[in-house]
């Protein structure tokens, strides 16, 4: 990018919500008045799921705010292969023939993780190509291959010195590793997702990558419990009441272990970790959570 914006890196285990905190991270970051683009890569959907909106290859109006703007974009591989062709090689209308998909294969496979290199490309490219944009969101790859997608030019880099394949890796590790880039990894609270975090925020410090914050999604708070319990109250039968408190008592147990894996992950990891509740069905929901971020 010639003057380089904010990009901001969401990235997670599959099902934790990555994509909706994307979106309300972009929000968060509209609300003064920025012109936000949400980019998608690999086509898997989840942008339209989440916002109820069509995303397309060009930018488009994703989420209605009350100031800035949300757009909303599909990285295609093809698409940045015929970017990529027309920005080193000047091939013209020529690239457009080349975008079918046996030649994006074979080129993709004789360099591996030059995939990944144009879809990052293309995304750090769209500054250029769609002028007015303040800030970019990637609502990049799940974070069992985030490692070799963002590591992706580092390996090309080495494999391909002096070429522009090379070029174009050097180019995208420096937009990577520019303090305006951060990567935000969410998580669960359990064991699994949490283990899996630590284990990608090591990977990508190995990169030399600058990380925001871990982002803990539905995380509830500890209820209040009296102690002793009080007795089953007028009209409450004691088995109902047994029943209403061991609810209860299950909360608080459920509140306390996440804020032992929420200790273990700053330990662990060395960043801070923000606590989002789940967020509601209603039209509000984004807007919670928005509220609740707290950036790196």
């Amino acid at each position: 990018m010639p003057e380089r914006c904010p990009l901001h890196i969401v990235t997670g285990k599959g099902g934790v919500g990555k994509t909706t905190i994307a979106l309300a991270l972009a929000l968060r970051l509209s609300r003064e008045g920025a012109r936000v683009v949400v980019a998608e890569v690999e086509g898997r959907g989840g942008l339209a799921l989440a916002s109820g909106s069509a995303v397309g290859h060009e930018p488009k109006l994703l989420l209605p705010t009350r100031s800035g703007r949300i757009e909303g974009v599909q990285i295609d591989a093809r698409a940045s292969l015929a970017g990529y062709l027309q920005r080193y090689y000047r091939l013209g209308f020529a690239a457009d023939l080349l975008q079918l998909d046996p030649l994006v294969d074979f080129a993709t496979r004789i360099a591996p993780g030059l995939r990944d290199i144009l879809l990052i490309g293309q995304v750090t490219h769209l500054t250029e190509t769609h002028p007015g944009i303040d800030v970019l969101v990637l609502d990049a790859p799940p974070s069992g291959r985030i490692g070799s997608f963002l590591g992706a030019g580092v390996g090309l880099t080495e494999l391909t010195d002096g070429s522009p394949i090379a070029e174009q890796a050097a180019s995208v590790m420096d937009d990577l590793r520019d303090p305006t880039c951060r990567t935000h990894v969410v998580t669960l609270l359990g064991d699994l997702p949490v283990t899996e975090t630590i284990e990608t925020v090591a990977a990508l410090q190995a990169l030399d990558l600058r990380l925001g914050t871990v982002i803990a999604n539905r995380c509830i708070a500890v209820p209040p419990v009296p102690d002793p319990l009080p007795g089953a109250p007028d009209g409450i039968t004691p088995d109902d009441w047994n029943r209403m408190t061991a609810a209860l008592l299950d909360e608080a147990d459920r509140a306390r272990g996440q804020a032992a894996w929420q200790a273990l992950l700053r330990y662990r990891t060395g960043l801070g970790v923000t606590c989002v509740a789940d967020h509601d069905p209603s039209g509000h929901g984004l807007s919670t959570l928005a509220d609740q971020l707290e950036l790196a």
